[in-house]
């Protein structure tokens, strides 16, 4: 199960065996945790975040999201929470720049927009199924990883999603 749910993420390949898999998705993570996020394209992180995240459970992805905000500066998530409202048009409902909020405003909009494009039904760039939504939707997204804060704040809700694909229950 965890191969076929590692099998859309970091820039596999359908025929890499389970442990390549595993290696890349342990790089990605050590590259979110070691701060090196100019290591990595925003196609990759949007493309690893929305694998890493699609089957998560609304309680796994508000966890995953609390976490990544926690490796983030007080600076940092007020900024980012600042950038997410401006965004979404202030439909980005965090009260607080708090980890535990961000992460609970963070899985209300991965939840209310699911049907709409995720984030990009979040961000107002819709959730069509044609091709040209589609590219819409991936400019947009792509578009809004420019900025560095929320590049980092989705490559850690991304990696901390996938730590827990890749750890061994225990």
């Amino acid at each position: 199960m965890v191969d076929q749910l590692l099998g859309g993420l970091f820039g596999t390949q359908d025929q890499d065996d389970e442990p390549t898999r595993r290696r890349r998705a342990h790089d990605f993570i050590d590259r979110h945790e070691r701060g090196a996020h100019d290591q990595m394209s925003n196609a990759e992180v949007l493309q690893n975040y929305r694998a890493a995240t699609a089957g998560l459970s609304p309680d796994d992805y508000q966890r995953a999201a609390t976490d990544a905000f926690r490796q983030m500066s007080p600076e940092q998530r007020r900024e980012l929470r600042r950038e997410m409202r401006q965004r979404s048009r202030d439909r980005y409902g965090a009260q607080d720049d708090t980890p535990e909020e961000m992460g609970r405003a963070m899985r209300q909009a991965h939840e209310e927009n699911r049907g709409s494009g995720g984030l990009a039904g979040l961000f107002g760039l819709g959730g069509g199924n044609d091709a040209r939504a589609g590219e819409q939707q991936k400019s947009g997204l792509e578009g809004m990883l420019d900025n560095p804060l929320v590049k980092v704040g989705i490559a850690g809700i991304a990696a901390m999603a996938a730590k827990k694909l890749t750890e061994p229950k225990g």
